[in-house]
């Protein structure tokens, strides 16, 4: 059975540590995304993202997409299939308006949703600025949209993981995949 694993959650919960330890530990691959902005150095057609042309990325099957200043970002079925043919269960970290559209998209059994987050908002507002956040920055991702809290429609889909100590989560992780691999 086929699993994307859709992480979200507010900035500094831990998403791209938890889908890096996915794929480091497991090979959980991630669900690559579309863009058309151009590829920057070090960055490689089909490793980072898929770079298109509006031509190209007007012709995806898409999940979510939008539009930055000039260049247009998106999550397309394509994607997903390709995820796929490498592995049955593959990972994406999204926004929760993201969130809404695959669960309106996808079948149920399809996705594992996992919204990580922490137990206080003093632990994200530290965890920002550890990692180099302005204050400013910090006050903004902790307010308003920018927080991904978990509306009340899709927490029926959620799997909450409180991210508090690595030990605990990295645990918690390891009894998810093997759950998901049926282990």
């Amino acid at each position: 059975m086929k699993k994307i694993i859709l992480i979200a959650g507010p900035s500094g919960a831990g998403k791209t540590t938890i889908s890096n330890y996915l794929h480091q530990e497991f090979k959980v691959p991630r669900v690559l995304t579309h863009t058309t902005r151009p590829m920057r150095e070090g960055e490689a057609d089909g490793k980072d993202y898929y770079f298109e042309i509006d031509e190209t990325f007007n012709k995806l099957h898409f999940f979510e997409h939008i539009r930055y200043g000039n260049y247009q970002y998106g999550s397309s079925r394509e994607a997903l299939n390709a995820a796929w043919q490498k592995s049955d269960i593959v990972s994406l970290i999204v926004d929760i308006k993201g969130i809404e559209s695959y669960v309106k998209q996808l079948n149920p059994s399809e996705f594992y949703f996992l919204y990580v987050t922490t137990s206080t908002m003093d632990e994200l507002k530290e965890r920002l600025i550890k990692r180099g956040d302005s204050l400013e920055t910090v006050k903004e991702r902790l307010s308003g949209d920018e927080l991904n809290r978990l509306p009340e429609d899709l927490k029926p889909y959620a799997h909450i993981l409180l991210n508090d100590t690595w030990h605990e989560t990295a645990e918690k992780l390891n009894a998810l995949v093997a759950s998901l691999r049926g282990e």
